[in-house]
């Protein structure tokens, strides 16, 4: 009778909250789809992390980072990403195909994200509007094409989203936890800080409380964390160069050219890629003039953080990844507030219709933002197709110990993954470059640009290479195929050339 009651039980459990689970099922089908589309995989730095967790596997924790040439890399090397990287060693023993154990650890990492996120989604709304809300999560552009990345950013997700539940619930014993492990994970950990003193502060003016013990758990995790880093102290010196150099530089237009995603785009363009976001705040605002909602604490926190990034999103694209995830918790806990769980008791099929318009009307007009996905994951496909080719020809034909120039600084992701036996010039980041040299960045960035009216002499002089690949975007490559006398291509396919230098 009681193994019959506790079936009867675990019956009622799967049938109350199907609706949650088939979304966590579609959605994950649907990313594994779109990952295994492409024979490649769909970001540069994809291919770094993945061959540095190939170096792990190879030579240990610690290793002196030669691929590098150029770069601080070389001297004061740091993995950022460590805990990230260890947790993408066990998928290459299942495959000797270093991408196909890359496509597994995006699939894991895509999977452990979702679960983590229904489970707090779940403490908030019931599982018909927990699904919901992971289904117009992925209406965002930003939001897709990040979650196909094989990067560490989700994982820091995980850490972030985990951190402020456990903060805003004095999980403090959680939070000590989280933040020893977040520094060996991604340089974000920084933002424990801010969230732990935004929620403090906001406790005591809901609460009359300050819970110290969150703010001691955080600070002395996050310190013992950089301490136990393996690569200490030279992390430091890694988060001041990405955590404060970067967003600094780029806010100030220093003439060092990071990647786009650090970039903005237009108002319209941003509206549009993230429709989902600025429609449900347009309901929260007409909610709370019409209702009369007392917003909760947790709700309160919710916002706070998710406010922190979309003030950073109108400056740089790379956060809108965080705005979303963060926003439509703090969405599911307003709905909570506003008590719409007690509505859908008493008007339960005109809060079906409603929501199901409203999820219909979210990926209509975000229409033209996934059709821009879909061209921009085509193009994704057909460039990294392309390097790994380069790579791998490297790999067979450029004999082992040279130094490999590249054009640009996102080159050398795909060529340490698949070639591993010469050396590059700087990789990740052009700020490594920067600071050990802006005269030499500058150099660098004046080459491929076609500035140089000798790009021989430089390459001997400076770089001291012998082979040599660039896009056939830069300018560089003109010269070089006008050039027969002091450069002969070796390998060329739609996207770049493979080089040797002739004269010294």
């Amino acid at each position: 009778m009681k193994k019959f009651s506790e079936n009867r039980s675990h019956g009622k459990f799967f049938l109350s909250n199907a609706p949650l689970f088939f979304s966590i099922f579609f959605i994950t089908l649907y990313y594994i789809f779109l990952n295994f589309l492409s024979p490649a995989l769909y970001d540069s730095d994809s291919y770094y992390h993945v061959a540095v967790s190939n170096l792990i596997k190879s030579y240990g924790l610690r290793y002196d980072f030669h691929w590098a040439q150029f770069s601080t890399f070389k001297y004061f090397f740091s993995d950022k990403d460590f805990l990230f990287h260890l947790l993408i060693i066990p998928f290459l023993y299942l495959s000797k195909n270093i991408v196909l154990a890359a496509k597994l650890a995006v699939v894991f990492f895509n999977i452990f994200f979702i679960l983590v996120y229904a489970f707090i989604l779940r403490k908030y709304v019931r599982p018909f509007f927990a699904a919901c809300i992971l289904i117009v999560l992925t209406s965002s552009y930003f939001f897709s094409i990040y979650f196909l990345y094989l990067r560490s950013i989700t994982l820091a997700n995980i850490f972030m989203i985990a951190g402020i539940y456990f903060l805003i619930n004095k999980k403090w014993l959680v939070i000590f936890i989280l933040s020893l492990l977040y520094p060996l994970a991604h340089i974000s950990f920084f933002t424990m800080i801010i969230f732990v003193f935004a929620c403090e502060t906001i406790r005591y003016l809901c609460e009359k409380e300050f819970f110290f013990r969150n703010v001691n758990a955080v600070i002395l995790g996050l310190a013992l964390g950089c301490f136990i880093h393996p690569n200490y102290p030279n992390n430091l010196l890694g988060f001041y160069l990405n955590g404060f150099l970067v967003p600094w530089y780029t806010l100030n237009n220093a003439g060092v050219e990071f990647g786009r995603e650090l970039l903005s785009s237009s108002a319209r363009y941003i509206v549009l890629a993230n429709f989902s976001v600025f429609f449900s705040a347009n309901i929260i605002f007409w909610l709370l003039l019409s209702a009369k909602i007392k917003v909760s604490f947790p709700t309160m926190v919710w916002w706070a953080c998710t406010s922190i990034f979309l003030v950073f999103g109108f400056w740089s694209n790379r956060y809108w990844y965080q705005v979303n995830i963060l926003f439509f918790i703090f969405f599911a806990s307003f709905i909570k507030d506003w008590g719409l769980e007690k509505y859908r008791q008493r008007f339960s099929r005109r809060i079906s219709i409603l929501t199901v318009a409203y999820i219909g009307i979210i990926f209509l007009v975000s229409y033209p933002a996934l059709k821009h996905r879909a061209m921009s994951v085509k193009d994704k496909i057909f460039k990294d197709i392309d390097y790994e080719n380069a790579g791998r020809w490297m790999n067979k034909n450029i004999p082992a110990g040279e130094t490999v120039y590249h054009a640009f600084w996102s080159d050398s992701p795909y060529f340490i993954c698949l070639n591993p036996k010469n050396n590059y010039l700087v990789i990740l980041d052009p700020i490594y470059m920067y600071y050990l040299s802006p005269w030499l960045y500058n150099l660098y960035s004046d080459l491929y640009k076609g500035r140089i009216i000798s790009p021989v002499g430089v390459l001997n002089t400076v770089f001291m290479v012998n082979y040599g690949f660039t896009n056939k975007i830069a300018p560089l490559y003109r010269q070089i195929k006008s050039d027969s006398v002091n450069f002969k291509i070796l390998y060329e396919n739609r996207t770049g050339v493979v080089f040797k230098v002739l004269s010294k």
